[in-house]
């Protein structure tokens, strides 16, 4: 039987009556929502669930996009918000190893990024709760902002391979992706 929506935490019956199943948690003898969704008490099989929109997990290959946090010698934090392809927002922190930056040899990671950089990269390995990710190859930053004046960076027409601040001219260095300033997808 099918009923109406429910949200975390709304009563759904006792284990008496019903297993709990998919989407639901026990507490005390009784059966409640775990998530947001569509509530089924199947009175055949005695079990009581909510199908409901559950976030998209990350998987090695896909291409993510985030915010860098933290810039260290080692590694680069990054909070993703977007796999692409999928619209729903995630929150999930990332990590990319220097050896991961580019093909090339990263000295330091901070000439590679900004701290509030937008950010498009591959998930190369999961580990329990730890991601890496990589910006080699065509991946890296697609969004940069200046250091002194926090403005856009463009890509500078004075030094190639440089970034140039729209605003105080300030130039800077940028692992950027091909497909830089194309945000269209964030």
């Amino acid at each position: 039987m099918t009923d109406d929506i429910v949200m975390i935490g709304d009563y759904l019956g006792t284990i008496e009556e019903f297993l709990p199943g998919e989407g639901t948690f026990a507490e005390d003898g009784k059966i409640y929502a775990a998530v947001c969704g569509q509530r089924t008490l199947n009175p055949k099989n005695h079990t009581a669930e909510v199908e409901g929109k559950r976030l998209p997990k990350l998987t090695e290959g896909q291409v993510v996009f985030g915010e860098v946090m933290t810039i260290r010698k080692s590694q680069v934090t990054l909070l993703v918000s977007k796999i692409k392809g999928i619209d729903t927002l995630i929150d999930e922190k990332t990590s990319i190893y220097v050896s991961n930056i580019d093909d090339k040899y990263v000295e330091k990671p901070d000439d590679m990024f900004g701290v509030g950089d937008l950010v498009k990269a591959k998930v190369i390995k999961i580990n329990g709760n730890l991601v890496d990710v990589s910006t080699k190859g065509d991946m890296g930053v697609v969004k940069a902002f200046c250091k002194r004046c926090r403005n856009d960076l463009i890509p500078s027409k004075k030094k190639k391979g440089k970034m140039e601040c729209v605003v105080c001219g300030h130039l800077e260095l940028r692992k950027t992706a091909p497909d830089y300033g194309d945000i269209a997808e964030l």
